[in-house]
């Protein structure tokens, strides 16, 4: 499992508690810190400039993907992806980038933006490379990251056929999704689903 933060986390803060919860579910999970991330050196590639699905970011969480190759011991067809916030937008944008080596996805608080628009979120026609089966959690009174951007991403995957889940939590804001407990529920059984 890939976990991508958001902006202002890292990888020992969100990735880490979801983690936590992820090895429960027998899971082998791996995180960086992006150049979104606060209270750690933001290395390389990229600057605080390249914030979410940018390719700096995208090359990152890839980089996490060939260390779990080097273990050994991880199989790597049976590989999923995770993010919230900022961090989806990584998640969407490593899954569009690399459709054949992931077995499912998820996030929340997430989505993709218009292609004539500028923004750290990817496109919407980045997102019709996407094939991995991916699952999208959020709440209707997010005020960071809008809901038509979560749903513009579940109808790109439609169009293309891309097994896919939205789901829209009355009441709830931005990080109110991230760790919530039927949300995480959601996403076991979609990767329990889906082989993982």
């Amino acid at each position: 499992m890939v976990i991508s933060h958001g902006a202002g986390g890292n990888a020992s803060g969100y990735s880490l508690g979801i983690a936590t919860e992820m090895v429960t579910w027998g899971l082998v999970c791996i995180a960086t810190n992006y150049t979104h991330a606060a209270g750690v050196s933001l290395g390389s590639p990229g600057t605080a400039n390249d914030p979410g699905g940018s390719p700096a970011n995208v090359t990152r969480a890839r980089a996490a993907y060939e260390i779990l190759r080097s273990l050994g011991y991880v199989d790597l067809t049976r590989v999923a992806a995770h993010g919230h916030s900022m961090g989806a937008f990584v998640t969407t944008a490593l899954v569009a980038s690399f459709p054949d080596d992931f077995r499912a996805a998820s996030h929340t608080a997430g989505g993709v933006r218009l292609d004539a628009s500028t923004g750290a979120a990817p496109t919407e026609t980045q997102a019709r490379s996407i094939h991995t089966p991916y699952q999208l959690h959020h709440g209707d009174e997010d005020t960071t990251v809008p809901l038509t951007m979560d749903q513009r991403l579940a109808g790109a995957l439609q169009s293309i056929g891309t097994p896919r889940e939205l789901f829209v939590y009355s009441g709830f804001g931005h990080n109110d999704v991230s760790r919530d407990p039927i949300v995480l529920s959601r996403i076991r059984g979609w990767y329990s689903a889906h082989g993982m």
